[in-house]
C-alpha cells in the first residue's frame, strides 16, 4: 500500500488561510444578502403603512365635513382602523355674511410596534365652504301638502318680522310670506294671515319642494348623525341664554308641552303640539298635522318626508316670524360643503 503525500508546510498553510477568506465572504455575503432583504421589506412594510396612514387622512377628513354642525372647531381627532386622524381647520376668508372660505387639514399616522418612535404619516388637504345659515327665510310655514290655512279665531300665522333692528343685528328684516303651500293658502273662520304676500304657492311635485328648501334633510333625520341633544329636551334653564341647540325627536311629537324651547327642533315624524307648547327658533318636521294649540316664534318647515299625509294642514294657534330667532338657531345648522377637485397630498 501506498501511503499518502503530505503536502509541504508552507502549502497547508496557504489552504487553511484560503478556507478562511471563503468562509469570510460566504458571512460577508450572507449578512449584505440578509441586510437587502430586511430593508427591502422594512421599505415595502413603511410604504404600506404610509398608504395607509393616508387613507387613515382621508377618512378623517371626509368624517370631519360630514359631521359638521355649527360652528367650526379648530381641532379634532378620530381613531380610524389601526390609526389615527389629527384633523386642523382654519379660516381663509368671508365671502359674504352667509359663506366662509376654509382650509381644511388632516394628518393620518399609523404606528409600527417594532418603531413605535416614528410612525407613518399622511397628510391630506382640502378646501370648504361653511354654509353658516343653509335655511332661508321662506316664510312662517312652509309645508309640502296642497293647502295651507290659518283657521279660526285668534290664529295668527304671521310672516312680518316681530323683531327690531334693536334686538339684534339683522332684526326687522323684510316681511315674508305667512304661509307657503304648494297650491292653495289662505285664512278662514276669523283667523289672520299676514306676510309679504300674506300666502304664496310653490307649485310642482315634492322634489321639486325639497331642492327648494335645500336642507340635508336625510342627513339632520338619521339616528347615527350625532345632534346637541338626541331623544329628550335639555333643561334650557341650564344652558346659556344665546345657546340655541340643535334638538331631535326621532318619530312623531304630539302634544309633548315639555319640548318647549328654543333652537333648531327636529322631528322625524308627525308634528302635532299640544297647549302648552312653545318653541322659539326653526321647527323642521317630516310632517305636519292640523295644529290646534301651540305657538312657534320663528319657523316652520313640514312634510320633508315627503308629499305631507295631511292635507290641506291647519293652523289653529300662532306662528309668527322672529328674524333673530331664526338667524341664531340657523347658524346651528350650519354646515360645510366641500369645493369639488381641490382635495390633495400634502407635506
Amino acid at each position: 500500500m501506498s501511503r499518502p503525500t503530505q503536502l509541504p508546510a508552507d502549502r497547508g498553510g496557504f489552504v487553511l488561510a484560503m478556507v478562511v477568506l471563503m468562509l469570510f465572504a460566504i458571512s460577508v455575503a450572507g449578512a449584505a444578502g440578509y441586510l437587502v432583504v430586511s430593508t427591502e421589506f422594512s421599505m415595502a412594510r413603511y410604504s404600506s403603512q404610509g398608504t395607509e396612514a393616508t387613507t387613515v387622512a382621508r377618512a378623517g377628513l371626509h368624517r370631519f365635513v360630514a359631521e359638521q354642525l355649527g360652528v367650526v372647531g379648530d381641532s379634532v381627532q378620530y381613531a380610524i382602523g389601526g390609526g389615527v386622524a389629527l384633523i386642523t381647520s382654519r379660516k381663509l376668508a368671508e365671502i359674504d355674511s352667509l359663506n366662509h372660505l376654509y382650509y381644511i387639514r388632516s394628518e393620518g399616522s399609523v404606528i409600527d410596534p417594532l418603531t413605535a418612535g416614528s410612525p407613518a404619516r399622511g397628510v391630506v388637504g382640502t378646501y370648504a365652504y361653511h354654509r353658516k345659515r343653509p335655511l332661508k327665510h321662506y316664510g312662517a310655514m312652509v309645508v309640502a301638502a296642497d293647502a295651507g290655512y290659518s283657521d279660526g279665531s285668534g290664529a295668527d300665522v304671521n310672516g312680518d318680522d316681530q323683531n327690531s333692528i334693536g334686538d339684534c343685528a339683522g332684526g326687522g328684516a323684510p316681511s315674508i310670506p305667512g304661509i307657503i303651500a304648494r297650491f292653495t293658502t289662505g285664512a278662514q273662520n276669523g283667523a289672520t294671515l299676514n306676510g309679504s304676500p300674506p300666502g304664496d304657492t310653490w307649485g310642482g311635485g315634492y322634489p321639486a319642494f325639497y331642492d327648494s328648501v335645500a336642507l340635508r334633510w336625510d342627513i339632520l333625520s338619521d339616528p347615527n348623525f350625532p345632534v346637541d341633544f338626541d331623544g329628550s329636551p335639555p333643561n334650557f334653564g341650564t344652558l346659556p341664554p344665546d345657546s340655541f341647540p340643535v334638538v331631535r325627536k326621532i318619530g312623531g311629537l304630539a302634544g309633548a308641552g315639555s319640548w318647549s324651547g328654543r333652537g333648531v327642533l327636529i322631528v322625524t315624524g308627525m308634528f302635532d303640539p299640544g297647549p302648552s307648547f312653545s318653541w322659539n327658533g326653526i321647527v323642521l318636521a317630516g310632517e305636519l298635522d292640523d295644529i290646534n294649540q301651540g305657538d312657534v316664534r320663528g319657523m316652520v318647515v313640514g312634510g320633508l318626508n315627503g308629499p305631507n299625509p295631511q292635507t290641506p294642514v291647519y293652523w289653529y294657534d300662532t306662528v309668527r316670524y322672529y328674524s333673530c330667532y331664526v338667524y341664531a338657531a340657523n347658524e346651528s345648522l350650519s354646515y360645510l360643503e366641500l369645493v369639488e377637485n381641490t382635495e390633495f397630498e400634502a407635506f
